[in-house]
């Protein structure tokens, strides 16, 4: 049986650590492989490492390294702060502006009920066309979200795991067409309740006017409590 001292294992926890930290703040997904291949680890010693430096990254930076489900370039993890909504803090100014665009994107397709795959379908032509009525283009420069609009939506956005781009397969379409959904990333970031509320501020509404989003994010909580006050 293989055996390992308590100082190599620390050393190689503290430089998953750090391959972790340098490569959180790009928001794309962490490849094991390149991991393995920085580190230059390999076996059981690296899977100890690598339990023993996610319990330090909760512990003492309050951030989680999540196993990214079904990933199509092999074995790969995302980090994210403990509570959602800190990670955003971390985003420099054009990151900051850049994710003010993603929550507008992001509001929409959950109150349309697309915030998890293969329930309601968001399109790609139906989100342009919001998006065309607050006046943002996929294809022009904004005052505010700056050029590559386009690119930053259906791609840098897709590869950080925030939106989750699919292929509409039809026999009918001879056009590709493409929906979109919550990416893995955004339900670990995003807290749907603070998102709903600020849509029903923006709306002039009470978040209770949304009657199925809030019986999804609620259930029966305020009917309860209302009951109980009766």
């Amino acid at each position: 049986m293989e055996s390992f001292s308590i100082d190599e294992i620390s050393n190689y926890t503290n430089s998953i650590i750090t391959f972790v930290i340098n490569g959180a703040s790009t928001k794309l997904p962490l490849k094991e492989k390149d991991m393995i291949s920085t580190i230059n680890i390999k076996g059981k010693l690296f899977y100890m490492a690598l339990s023993h430096a996610k319990t330090a990254l909760k512990e003492t930076y309050g951030l989680m390294l999540a196993d990214v489900p079904d990933s199509k370039s092999g074995k790969a993890y995302i980090c994210h702060s403990e509570e959602p909504g800190l990670s955003l803090l971390l985003f420099d100014e054009d990151q900051q502006r850049h994710i003010t665009l993603l929550f507008v994107i992001l509001s929409y397709l959950f109150m349309r009920g697309s915030d998890t795959p293969h329930k309601t379908k968001t399109t790609e032509e139906d989100l342009k066309t919001f998006l065309d009525g607050l006046r943002i283009k996929f294809d022009e420069y904004h005052p505010y979200f700056g050029q590559n609009l386009k690119k930053l939506i259906t791609e840098t956005f897709v590869k950080q795991l925030y939106l989750k781009r699919e292929k509409d397969v039809s026999e009918l379409d001879s056009e590709t067409k493409f929906n979109y959904y919550w990416g893995f990333r955004a339900h670990s970031e995003f807290d749907k309740k603070l998102l709903l509320d600020a849509t029903a501020k923006i709306l002039k509404k009470p978040p209770t006017f949304f009657v199925a989003k809030h019986q999804e994010l609620y259930g029966n909580e305020d009917v309860e409590m209302s009951s109980s006050t009766n």
